[in-house]
This record gives C-alpha cells, sequence and structure tokens, in this order.
C-alpha cells in the first residue's frame, strides 16, 4: 500500500500543476480572444466560451480527484478502497475493449487541437469539434454496450 500511496501523490502533485497551468491558460483565452473580437462576429463569443468551459471543467475534476485523494492519503479503508476500484478486472476489461489509453489520447489530442484551432480559425473549430463529439459519442456507446455485455 505504501507503492500506491506514492502513485496517489504523485497524482495529486500532477492534478496541482495542471490547476495552476489552467488558471493561466484560462487567463491567456480571455486575452487572446478579446484581440480576436474586434475581427470577428459571434462565433468567437462561442469559442471563448468553449475554452473556458473546457479549462474551468479540467479544473473542477483535478479538484475533484486531489480532494478523492487527500481523503484516501488520509484513510487505511479508503485507500483500500480505491487501490480495489482501480484494480477492478472487468472495468480494465471494458476499458481494453473500448480502445483504452489510445482513444483517451485521441480525445485529449482532439480537444486540445480543438482549443488551439479557436485562436485561428473558426472553420476548422467547429469542424474539430464535431469530430470530438463523434469520437465522444463512440466511446460512450462503446462504453454502454460493454457495461451492458459484461
Amino acid at each position: 500500500m505504501e507503492n500506491f500511496k506514492k502513485v496517489i501523490k504523485r497524482r495529486m502533485h500532477f492534478a496541482a500543476g495542471f490547476n495552476c497551468l489552467a488558471v493561466v491558460f484560462i487567463s491567456f483565452t480571455g486575452y487572446r480572444q478579446d484581440v480576436l473580437a474586434i475581427v470577428s462576429g459571434n462565433i468567437s463569443d462561442m469559442i471563448r466560451g468553449f475554452q473556458t468551459g473546457v479549462f474551468i471543467g479540467l479544473q473542477l475534476f483535478m479538484v475533484i480527484f486531489i480532494t478523492k485523494y487527500k481523503k484516501a492519503i488520509n484513510s487505511e479503508d479508503s485507500l483500500k478502497k480505491l487501490y480495489i476500484e482501480e484494480n477492478d478486472e472487468r472495468k480494465k476489461l471494458i476499458r481494453d475493449k473500448i480502445g483504452g489509453t489510445g482513444l483517451n489520447f485521441i480525445i485529449g489530442s482532439a480537444a486540445a487541437a480543438v482549443v488551439i484551432s479557436g485562436f485561428f480559425s473558426e472553420t476548422v473549430f467547429i469542424t474539430l469539434l464535431a469530430v470530438l463529439m463523434f469520437i465522444a459519442m463512440v466511446k460512450g456507446f462503446l462504453k454502454l454496450y460493454y457495461r451492458n455485455k459484461f
């Protein structure tokens, strides 16, 4: 369990660092979009809202994970429950069936591309957003299918 505690602490440090980085990106998004709003119309507000929403949503998830991990470190029972939850064979099988790490990497890359493209082109932003939504829906449908199957 000591090794698992170290892994949890490392995750907490990563989440805290990412939280700080997200604050920087939110402020950069606000500044950059103010400059672009002069050139573009209403779509720039949607792009700015999407970018800000993505970073705020990620911050919220990081805070939830930090809270969950802090609770697990302080209590041996919570640590054991978290360990069992993360090493559940059924969940691992389902994750492997729907694409595992590869599909998560594709979704993360597509989300980053959507955010970055929002600074440059509205057409590319909307196209990549549609691609991201399609990939996420496919993952969601596969997850539901395999949860019911296994």
